[in-house]
């Protein structure tokens, strides 16, 4: 069951590629180029949700939060989270997944031949 509206037909369009499954990914690609770490910062990022702060429903009862320790992971869950949202199926996501990491390593690669002056 998704979390939309009782009204929301899902998914809303046959199957695509996940757009947020393909960027984040293509993301996630560049800043480990970028940080030469696939790790964040400090090892760990997060995110809290607040208690009460879903529009759809009341929820969550309390704070939820969320952690990723690479930028992989961070990607991972924002590709899932079109599935629980019902706007994508699993296949969309994945490949998203394999299609953002094959576009972020390329685009990470002509940014290395533009900084070496190619």
């Amino acid at each position: 069951m998704p979390f939309q509206l009782p009204t929301f037909v899902t998914p809303a369009f046959p199957g695509y590629v996940s757009g947020h499954s393909t960027f984040s990914r293509a993301a996630a690609e560049v800043l480990v180029g970028i940080t030469g770490s696939e790790y964040f910062p400090g090892g760990l990022a997060e995110w809290t949700v607040k208690a009460g702060s879903f529009k759809i429903e009341a929820g969550p009862s309390a704070d939820v939060v969320l952690q990723w320790a690479t930028y992989y992971d961070a990607a991972d869950q924002a590709g899932q989270s079109r599935l629980y949202g019902g706007i994508h199926v699993e296949a969309d996501d994945f490949a998203g997944r394999v299609l953002g990491s094959t576009c972020g390593k390329d685009a990470w690669a002509l940014a290395q031949r533009y900084y070496a002056g190619r």
